[in-house]
């Protein structure tokens, strides 16, 4: 098992039906790869955590390299691991908005990051998504 995080840059003309598009296709397509993972969005940036096996992850990392949604990607983190951080989420995704914020898969401004994401996930993850959806 393999773990890759990434940040990156949306493209100024990203439209919320594009970042709708995006989740669609991954979940479907990481499902029949047995790939899991997660998508955060701070409004200006991406961080995503891909996991699964490594040729597989690796693969899907250079295919999102070339998505022309987003740019200037940095890989944060790399490395094999025991047990996955999001084993029940093909792709999960948060985003954070106003206090005016509706939907399920919104991270209103103020809430406790922490405690929308799976308890089993390792500290470090979690402690480096909490930060990524706290700046603004």
């Amino acid at each position: 098992m393999y773990l890759l995080v990434y940040v990156s840059t949306a493209s100024d003309d990203l439209k919320v039906e594009d970042v709708g598009h995006i989740l669609d296709v991954s979940q479907s397509n990481n499902y029949e790869r047995f790939i899991t993972g997660f998508l955060a969005h701070n409004g200006r940036h991406f961080m995503q955590a891909i996991e699964g096996e490594e040729g597989e992850v690796r693969e899907l990392y250079d295919q999102i390299r070339r998505d022309h949604r987003h740019s200037g990607l940095v890989q944060i983190v790399g490395e094999n691991i025991t047990q996955r951080a999001f084993p029940n989420w093909s792709m999960n995704y948060y985003r954070v908005d106003g206090p005016a914020a509706t939907t399920s898969m919104v991270v209103r401004r103020d809430d406790p990051v922490d405690s929308l994401l799976p308890k089993e996930m390792p500290r470090e993850l979690m402690h480096l998504f909490t930060r990524f959806l706290s700046i603004r």
